[in-house]
């Protein structure tokens, strides 16, 4: 049976009012920071850790969940910056216009090596490392994480654990990050 004219165009209407597929987040062109850098308050250290949801033609995914899990010696605490959810160990925010979630995560340990799984959507993205300065993961950073990171800066400059702000050392920029936090302490409960 041959289709009509008008047939035709109502089944063009028809598949161009259909909802568009939800993007799916394709891996190789989402894009992580390298290291996950937090502290005990919740402050913004550095861009704070962005995660940018691409599909696979490489347009930004706004309105989706990223997801960071922590494994190991790195706790997230029970409290977060809002808009930034936490359903221990996870770390939830909802990505922008642009496809990114930027994370200011309140959070004690480290990790040199990757200890913190990113998904986007539920697809994974990345594992990284994680520091925070409460070096020792007790909830607050204080006297105890203070002499934690002045045995960093003195013997051992580069231990990456004390090295907040990507530089490859241990320095005074490092110092003043962690001054920032310690003279402005917040405390917080460390998920189990």
């Amino acid at each position: 049976m041959p289709v009509s004219g008008s047939w035709l165009l109502v089944l063009v209407l028809a598949v161009l009012a259909a909802p568009a597929a939800a993007a799916i987040p394709y891996p190789p062109n989402c894009s992580v920071d390298p290291v996950l850098v937090g502290d005990s308050s919740g402050m913004p250290i550095g861009n704070g850790f962005r995660v940018v949801a691409k599909d696979a033609a490489g347009q930004a995914i706004a309105g989706v969940t990223v997801t960071l899990q922590f494994f190991g010696a790195v706790h997230p605490y029970t409290m977060q910056v809002a808009p930034a959810v936490v359903t221990c160990p996870f770390v939830l925010k909802t990505t922008d216009a642009t496809g990114t979630a930027v994370f200011n995560v309140r959070f004690g340990g480290f990790s040199n090596a990757a200890a913190v799984l990113v998904r986007v959507d539920g697809v994974v993205v990345s594992f990284v490392p994680a520091r925070s300065t409460d070096i020792d993961g007790d909830g607050l950073t204080w006297a105890f994480d203070l002499n934690l990171f002045r045995s960093r800066f003195l013997n051992n400059p580069q231990a990456p654990e004390t090295d907040f702000d990507g530089s490859g050392v241990t320095d005074l920029a490092d110092f003043a990050i962690f001054r920032q936090v310690y003279l402005h302490e917040i405390p917080g409960v460390p998920c189990p």
